[in-house]
């Protein structure tokens, strides 16, 4: 790794963050212009969905980010760390959980998996599986895949980030898509969503930069 290659990550990722703070400032901008009670409400009823949006884009676009400065790398399969190699071979080869019955499949996987070790050098693959609902677990099990330090519960006393995304984003969230008219979201409630991915981001950012650095990717030196 060099320091310019740091460099581009970090900037990459920033960037990201920058344009997401932006987005969500538009939010903040647009409720203030709002003169009409019914309309105000509406607007705050459907900007919980673009919040978690952003947070779930983020996320996608940090590990893949990732990945491709991993992937310049160009490391060699005996050297890449074993969550990353297990995330890799189970995201490449999905028969590897649910066995082809066919033989025609059998020999696809295998063929396949014999140019993997027959490359000396690892891609890692590049799709990030989000299952499109990015709460606490997922976001700590994404971290675990690539060998980078798990995000805490408690980063604020008495603020718990697993209540603040599971039980306050992701529910009012999946509620407003599933056609759920019952939640009223308030003012306080939009700042509040948006003051939550801003804290995540800054803590997945944080995360990679330091696996980036320390070469958390790679296996320890026995």
């Amino acid at each position: 790794m060099t320091p310019n290659q740091f460099s581009f990550l970090e900037q990459e990722i920033i960037s990201e963050i920058d344009e997401r703070r932006d987005l969500m400032l538009r939010l903040k901008v647009l409720l203030k212009r709002i003169q009409l009670d019914m309309d105000k409400q509406l607007f705050l009823s459907y900007s919980i969905p673009i919040v978690y949006s952003v947070w779930e884009g983020f996320v996608k676009a940090a590990f893949q980010i990732y990945i491709k400065e991993l992937n310049k790398l160009r490391i060699n399969i005996d050297d890449i760390c074993d969550p990353i190699f297990v995330y890799h071979m189970e995201s490449s080869f999905p028969q590897l959980k649910k066995y082809p019955q066919d033989f025609k499949d059998k020999v696809k996987l295998f063929n396949n998996l014999q140019k993997t070790y027959s490359n000396n050098t690892l891609y890692i693959y590049l799709e990030v599986n989000t299952e499109s609902n990015v709460n606490f677990k997922v976001i700590n099990r994404l971290l675990n895949d690539f060998n980078l330090a798990k995000i805490k519960d408690y980063i604020e006393p008495k603020y718990s980030l697993a209540s603040e995304l599971d039980g306050f984003l992701l529910k009012i969230r999946n509620a407003t898509a599933h056609g759920d008219k019952s939640i009223v979201v308030s003012e306080d409630d939009l700042f509040r969503a948006i003051s939550l991915v801003e804290k995540l981001m800054d803590l997945v950012f944080e995360r990679i930069r330091d696996g980036y650095i320390n070469e958390s990717y790679r296996k320890p030196q026995s």
